[in-house]
């Protein structure tokens, strides 16, 4: 889930060997792939999750569920409480990605318009869980910066068409770490931003703990908090299949 995943999803921040660097040794969009790999930079991972749900009328919702990843296209959710227990979703690929309904035993393939749609009620839409990193579709410049965060401005590559025309992202000079993302529509309004906070080791791996999702135009939001965090664990390439969705545990 960009899950964060990143998740979110989605869309979070993780810490590979952390390298100093001046703004004027790297581009933007060196910085921006310097960023994709310290999130994403291993064989593969795997991340406990806790995601509340919280509606505008202050109501939650909390579900728990574990993030599969291979490399940075495969990724396999599966959801472990809550009502939506037993509900997964594999990443193949970024453009092929498939949902398991536990009530109808059926996987189904999500289709190219429907990546727009929530993730599991919450703020994040499937797209963000398919497509975790930027810098494969989005071209950067440098907006601004101070002595410790670059800030990117990031429109889409030619040919490419991301859910989102225009994404701003704070980058912690040195960490590299992801700290804030807004997210804009066609006409540049905010749509929603995403921020990074209390930083955690999990067995001697650095990562912002708490991801928080809010809706600038609902104040609808997603907290993700992160329970457990692996690396290079071995996953056979097999667990990353559809037979692996609707079969495995």
């Amino acid at each position: 889930m960009r899950f964060v995943v990143t998740v979110l999803i989605g869309t979070v921040v993780a810490a590979g060997a952390a390298r100093t660097s001046r703004a004027d040794d790297l581009t933007p969009q060196a910085i921006l792939e310097r960023m994709d790999e310290t999130i994403y930079g291993f064989e593969d991972q795997v991340m406990d999750l806790r995601m509340t749900v919280v509606d505008v009328d202050g109501s939650r919702k909390s579900y728990e569920f574990t993030i599969y990843q291979k490399g940075e296209d495969r990724r396999l959710v599966r959801f472990t409480s809550g009502e939506v227990q037993g509900m997964a979703t594999l990443v193949e690929s970024p453009t092929r990605t498939y949902v398991y309904l536990p009530g109808f035993k059926k996987v189904r393939q999500v289709a190219s318009h429907a990546m727009g749609q929530t993730f599991a009620g919450s703020d994040y839409t499937m797209d963000d869980i398919s497509n975790p990193t930027f810098a494969p579709r989005y071209q950067a410049r440098l907006a601004r910066e101070d002595d410790r965060h670059w800030v990117l401005e990031l429109t889409p590559k030619p040919g490419r068409t991301p859910l989102y025309p225009t994404v701003e992202i704070m980058v912690e000079k040195g960490t590299f770490f992801q700290m804030e993302v807004k997210y804009y529509d066609s006409n540049h309004q905010l749509v929603k931003t995403m921020t990074c906070s209390d930083p955690k080791t999990y067995h001697g791996r650095a990562r912002y703990s708490v991801i928080l999702l809010k809706d600038a135009r609902t104040g609808h939001s997603t907290r993700l908090d992160i329970l457990d965090f692996r690396v290079n664990q071995g996953f056979p390439n097999s667990m990353f299949t559809v037979r692996e969705l609707q079969w495995g545990r």
